[in-house]
């Protein structure tokens, strides 16, 4: 829920009225590894909330209907992942399409209803959110967020590509309820609300084992509940590509993995198979390399691997040049892959510096 999004920056008070209004904004800093330490703030006014909970990410308009404000955020970075855990008086969020500008990094919310009841709005749907409940949000279009009591909800954020689904998968799930009590949301919501319950789990090296385990149970609900609204068409392409990024995963080390090497095993023409991942606004090439960049950070950020060379880990996953590796890594990454080992295994204080 983005009105706990924690603040950067301080704002000078803002003046209150019957129906407190507040516009505010800020940008994400560069990816730390590793796990910081919980912060806990707390507000006894809407003022307060506005200079504790100023967003990190996108610029938000947040406004209030009480005159009696209460909220407590608990907080902690993982990686370039956030995880807040919020209780709030009644508020509402918007994110207007004039907020949004191009150069803007494209991060999905992910916001489990602890507490209370909420809706969430985005791309014509709404899902009205009861406890135990999940919704996925995406800060790239506009979307609001309206709670009408009291509500306590724990609110995931994070780089659009850390969940192994396409960009129209994902467009379609949006501001859809996800329940907690069938199918696979009966195993994601308590564990959901198991991290509400014990932040400090995320503190350190186990903290981002438990966060990339996370999202793939929400890569895997999200699967699941679309999979009950899709039309044979869908179906198809769903189960094509599923299979084509599962040969790339399984070929991530070979040099030789190509889109004429794909299409080749796979009985396609190159053509149409970069037309399947076009309308995934990827490409064949630019997917198979961000899928090694990946598994290149993982191993760089494992104590297990740390005996390797950094151009082993390297050309375990494909690449063959170590001057080139570390341009696409500081590129993707935002540090050389040198950096980023040297930062995670300073340990997680440091590291979330």
């Amino acid at each position: 829920m983005s009105i706990a999004e924690p603040a950067h920056e301080r704002r000078a008070p803002i003046s209150l009225r019957d129906h407190a209004h507040a516009v505010t904004s800020s940008t994400i800093g560069p990816a730390h590894p590793g796990a910081g330490v919980v912060q806990h703030e707390v507000a006894t006014s809407f003022e307060d909330w506005v200079r504790i909970a100023a967003n990190r990410f996108v610029k938000l308009h947040v406004s209030t209907p009480v005159t009696v404000f209460r909220g407590t955020m608990q907080t902690i970075s993982v990686e370039e992942m956030l995880v807040s855990d919020i209780r709030a008086s009644a508020h509402e969020v918007a994110r207007l399409a004039s907020d949004i500008r191009d150069d803007e990094p494209r991060h999905l919310k992910l916001s489990l209803q602890l507490e209370g009841e909420g809706d969430v709005e985005q791309d014509g749907r709404v899902a009205h959110l009861t406890p135990g409940d999940v919704a996925v949000y995406d800060t790239s279009r506009p979307y609001t967020l309206r709670y009408s009591g009291d509500v306590h909800s724990l609110v995931l954020i994070f780089p659009r590509q850390l969940i192994d689904l396409s960009h129209d998968v994902v467009r379609r799930a949006t501001a859809m309820r996800l329940p907690g009590d069938e199918g696979i949301g009966t195993v994601i919501s308590p564990f959901m609300r198991h991290i509400a319950e014990n932040l400090d789990l995320l503190c350190g090296v186990s903290g981002v084992r438990i966060m990339h385990s996370a999202l793939g149970l929400v890569t895997a609900l999200l699967s699941s509940e679309l999979a009950e609204h899709e039309t044979e068409h869908d179906e198809t392409y769903r189960a094509d590509m599923e299979k084509y990024r599962l040969y790339i995963e399984a070929n991530l080390g070979d040099t030789g993995l190509s889109t004429e090497s794909i299409a080749r095993a796979h009985f396609l023409s190159t053509r149409y198979l970069q037309y399947l991942f076009a309308k995934d606004d990827t490409t064949v090439s630019e997917y198979i390399r961000q899928r090694r960049l990946e598994r290149c950070r993982v191993s760089l950020r494992d104590p297990a691997q740390a005996s390797l060379s950094i151009l082993q880990i390297a050309q375990r996953w494909g690449f063959v040049d170590g001057a080139h590796f570390s341009r696409v890594f500081k590129t993707a990454y935002g540090l050389t892959p040198r950096a980023y080992r040297q930062a995670h295994a300073a340990g997680p204080e440091r590291a979330a510096g």
